[in-house]
């Protein structure tokens, strides 16, 4: 099972109902017209004007909600925050946790895609820390001309806020999504990094039909990649990475939406299933529709 496509992609995913990254939300007392928008976490910001009619929802919201405010990301506290939360304990380190034949196969892949650096300088992050940022460095190794990690879709969408006089907030602290993503069993995560790394060929073929089918904006394409059955995620992994986070998120997006116009821009994943964002703002009495759509 392939958990990190989830924890760095935030697991793209489509609704059956239309493949489309961008939804409008209007009704039960909504203040005009709000917006959902799904990214890729490593898409650039180019990105951003090739999906019809997200340059100007930008331009017409009050409030852009990110999964964490861009700036927090940069700040000392948070900084020494990450480095705590992304250590593993003395006593369970990535060789007290790998038998000695995967201690070195993970060895040799890591040192693959972390310039020579190995297992005994990188062996005291916790596992999943180590698989999502393999699954960083294999994603710019496929695309070495068109990754960059300074330009991001998610911070470049607050950016263009920020310009544009839009106030920007997170839905989430630092310290809430390293508890999601990082916060499974190590025995867990060091299996997945075991998996992650025995199939390396398997999961760098995935990895490129995720962000070509994303460049594509073709939802359906990435739900039958997400959800294979080697691939996908389980009803507990769903719930912690997303379904739990979006129950959270909801509070603070429904008491926006009378008040101002919203967009809010998180990992698709988040937008889609029967606790998905579109799911849970319809439960509620409002109109989400995809954009374009009469």
């Amino acid at each position: 099972m392939r958990k990190l496509l989830f924890v760095l992609l935030l697991l793209l995913s489509c609704s059956q109902v239309n493949g489309q990254l961008l939804w409008k939300v209007s009704g039960n007392g909504c203040y005009e017209t709000s917006y959902l928008f799904g990214t890729l976490h490593l898409e650039t910001s180019e990105f951003i004007d090739s999906v019809p009619g997200l340059a100007t929802a930008i331009e017409n919201v009050d409030v852009i909600f990110g999964e964490i405010e861009g700036d927090n990301l940069t700040s000392m506290n948070t900084v020494l925050q990450m480095m705590k939360d992304a250590t593993a304990p003395a006593d369970s380190t990535i060789d007290k946790l790998l038998s000695p034949e995967d201690y070195k196969m993970v060895d040799a892949v890591v040192k693959k895609y972390m310039f020579g650096f190995g297992l005994k300088e990188l062996g005291v992050l916790k596992p999943a820390v180590l698989t999502a940022q393999l699954d960083v460095m294999q994603m710019q190794k496929l695309y070495p001309n068109s990754l960059d990690p300074n330009n991001l879709i998610d911070v470049a969408i607050q950016n263009r806020g920020k310009q544009l006089g839009k106030r920007v907030d997170g839905l989430e602290s630092v310290e809430d999504q390293t508890s999601a993503l990082f916060g499974a069993p190590l025995k867990e995560q060091a299996e997945d990094l075991v998996d992650f790394c025995r199939k390396d060929g398997e999961f760098a073929e995935s990895n490129k039909q995720l962000h070509d089918a994303y460049r594509a904006q073709d939802l359906a394409a990435i739900e039958k990649i997400v959800f294979d059955s080697e691939m996908g995620m389980d009803d507990a992994d769903m719930d912690r990475l997303s379904y739990e986070r979006n129950r959270k998120w909801m509070d603070k997006i429904t008491q926006t939406l009378p008040v101002q116009r919203v967009l809010v821009a998180v990992g698709a994943a988040h937008l889609v299933g029967e606790q998905g964002l579109i799911e849970l703002l319809r439960s509620q009495g409002y109109v989400v529709e995809a954009f374009g759509s009469k």
